[in-house]
C-alpha cells in the first residue's frame, strides 16, 4: 500500500518538475511601466457636461484644468507569446474644479503586438475593469476601460512609448517601460 502511494507521489513530482522545466526554458518577458495620460474618460465627461451646458446657455459649468483631464498609470505585463501580452493597468485620476473626485481603476489588459522588433513595437491594447470613484462624502464603483488602437514603443530593456486611444488611461498616453 505504501509502495503504491510512494509511486504515485514520485510520478506526480516528476510530472510537475518536467512541466516547470518546460516553462523555465521559455523566455517570457515581464515588464512594468509608468505613464501619463491626457483626456481620460472621467475628465472628458466634465468637458462634455460643460459643452451641453453651453448649448443651453446654462450657468452650471465647471472649470476644467489639465489635472482634471489626466491620469497617472502603472502597468504590469507578461508576454505569453511574441505577439501577445497579458497584465494589468492601475490608473489614478483626480477631477478637481469643485467636483473633487478621485478615481482608481484596476483593469486587466490584453496587448497585441502587431510588430515585435528588438527595438520597435507597434501594438494595440484593450483593458476593462472596476473603477472606484470617491471623495470625502461619496463612494461608488463602476466599470471603465482603455482601448488603444495605436501604440508605439521605442527601445530595448528600457523603452519609451505613446498610445492613441480612448479610456481611463487617456486618449494620449506617454510613458516609460522597463523589462524585468
Amino acid at each position: 500500500m505504501h509502495e503504491k502511494h510512494f509511486m504515485n507521489k514520485s510520478f506526480l513530482l516528476c510530472l510537475l518538475f518536467s512541466i516547470s522545466m518546460i516553462f523555465a526554458e521559455e523566455n517570457h518577458d515581464q515588464n512594468i511601466s509608468f505613464s501619463y495620460g491626457l483626456f481620460n474618460v472621467t475628465g472628458m465627461s466634465v468637458i462634455a457636461r460643460n459643452a451641453i451646458a453651453n448649448m443651453f446657455n446654462s450657468e452650471d459649468k465647471t472649470d476644467v484644468d489639465l489635472l482634471t483631464e489626466s491620469s497617472f498609470n502603472f502597468a504590469y505585463g507578461y508576454e505569453l507569446f511574441e505577439k501577445l501580452e497579458i497584465g494589468g493597468i492601475l490608473t489614478y485620476s483626480y477631477v478637481g474644479s469643485g467636483i473633487n473626485y478621485n478615481t482608481i481603476t484596476l483593469m486587466p489588459k490584453l496587448k497585441f503586438n502587431w510588430n515585435n522588433g528588438s527595438s520597435f513595437r507597434f501594438y494595440s491594447l484593450l483593458a476593462v475593469g472596476p473603477a472606484f470613484i470617491f471623495n470625502s462624502k461619496k463612494f461608488k464603483t463602476t466599470t471603465l476601460f482603455q482601448g488603444s488602437l495605436l501604440g508605439f514603443e521605442f527601445g530595448k530593456d528600457t523603452s519609451f512609448f505613446f498610445e492613441l486611444g480612448i479610456g481611463q488611461a487617456g486618449m494620449l498616453v506617454f510613458g516609460v517601460k522597463r523589462t524585468l
